[in-house]
């Protein structure tokens, strides 16, 4: 088994990325094989629009990105991850989704292999958990939709604006550990 972890967050040691970390570490306890996809120190572009990947079963695009589809392609789980930055995903995570077009098939039917496990991870310095359930919401359905992959957990982290503030959250903590323990239960 083997999940992957895509982390949307410019901060490298940032609370999104604790948190997607503590999922991984503990599916590693179960067994998994993980790794993780920092796309700030990736070099790829958004969806150009070209239509090439209508026609053919890849993107046109050969950048960071091809390595990360072809992970996500063979994992049996991932993990995604991103901050919300001005009410959204990070850039960084929504040019990633842009490229995720290339992912399914004419007629909106997944490329990729059905029934992966996936987990969402959120953070937000806005306190109110509310406040952008659309934006999970929304990812969630495209996970679902798209990818046709069972999504079996959001985790959310409210009101963290300074790096590593999320470890003081035990019970966060604890959640995104138990995430990553039952991903295939």
């Amino acid at each position: 088994m083997k999940v992957i972890g895509i982390v949307g967050s410019p901060r490298k040691n940032g609370n999104t990325n604790i948190l997607v970390q503590q999922v991984l570490e503990s599916a590693a306890e179960a067994g998994v094989e993980t790794r993780t996809f920092i796309l700030n120190e990736m070099n790829y572009k958004g969806c150009q629009g070209c239509g090439y990947c209508r026609s053919h079963d890849k993107c046109k695009l050969e950048d960071d990105l091809t390595e990360v589809f072809d992970e996500l392609a063979s994992a049996d789980g991932v993990v995604f991850g991103s901050p919300i930055y001005f009410g959204q995903f990070t850039g960084q995570m929504r040019l990633f989704l842009d490229r995720c077009y290339s992912l399914i098939n004419a007629d909106f039917s997944p490329r990729l292999p059905v029934g992966k496990k996936a987990i969402i991870v959120g953070v937000q310095g806005a306190p109110d958990p509310e406040a952008f359930k659309g934006v999970y919401e929304e990812f969630k359905g495209q996970v679902s939709g798209f990818m046709q992959a069972e999504v079996k957990d959001v985790l959310i982290g409210v009101g963290y604006n300074i790096p590593g503030e999320v470890k003081n959250n035990i019970e966060l903590m604890e959640k995104a550990k138990n995430a990553g323990l039952n991903l295939f239960k």
